[in-house]
């Protein structure tokens, strides 16, 4: 089962069309409020990490690659609020070495709840492979997932559970063989006949 089909941004990409704008234009509103009040309060006041509410937003709602795009609109929207304030550099290239470092702040708030989302969807998906109903099959003991395919109790284990299934023998099932194989080693076991033949015959 693949773990992108849990993740928030495979359910984005799948919503209505009229779902996906109106996420868009909650972000780019968020994203032009933040950047009118950054030119507004001057470049002495930093209202850096309010930049990262659409970031985080769009990441969360939309997807990794909508999280870059407004990562890179929200670093042109500082830089444009930044020189709109007033605020001058003794070099061009301050400027952009300053918007490339909060660009770099902005990927990793995208990289970092790209990671809580994964790890999320993880444990949902273990939840809900080990919780509730789960079909079992009386006759090879299989267990069926939530996308439908039958899977040996192992492969359960291995594939949702995210277990590593190491071969063993359990106590009861090691007294049974050692007593098999005990019964195997007596004499009357070794010199009894098979059905249905004469005990001499065997023996001979």
């Amino acid at each position: 089962m693949s773990l992108h089909a849990h993740l928030p941004e495979a359910a984005g990409v799948s919503a209505p069309e009229p779902r996906k704008l109106s996420r868009w234009s909650v972000v780019l509103a968020l994203l032009a409020i933040v950047a009118v009040l950054d030119a507004a309060t001057g470049y002495e006041v930093s209202v850096f990490l309010l930049y990262t509410i659409p970031v985080a937003l769009s990441t969360h709602y939309l997807g990794v690659r909508a999280g870059v795009v407004v990562s890179t609109l929200a670093t042109l929207a500082w830089a444009f609020a930044d020189q709109w304030s007033g605020h001058t550099y003794s070099q061009d290239w301050i400027l952009a070495i300053n918007a490339f470092n909060r660009f770099c702040c902005f990927l990793l708030a995208v990289m970092a709840i790209r990671f809580i989302e994964e790890r999320r969807a993880a444990v949902a998906l273990r939840l809900r492979a080990f919780t509730g109903e789960v079909p079992h099959c009386t006759q090879c003991d299989k267990l069926c997932g939530e996308d439908g395919h039958w899977r040996t109790p192992e492969m359960y284990l291995s594939e949702l559970g995210g277990a590593d299934v190491l071969p063993k023998v359990c106590p009861d099932c090691a007294r049974r063989v050692y007593a098999r194989a005990a019964y195997r080693d007596t004499p009357d076991a070794i010199g009894a006949a098979p059905d249905g033949q004469d005990p001499q015959q065997a023996r001979a």
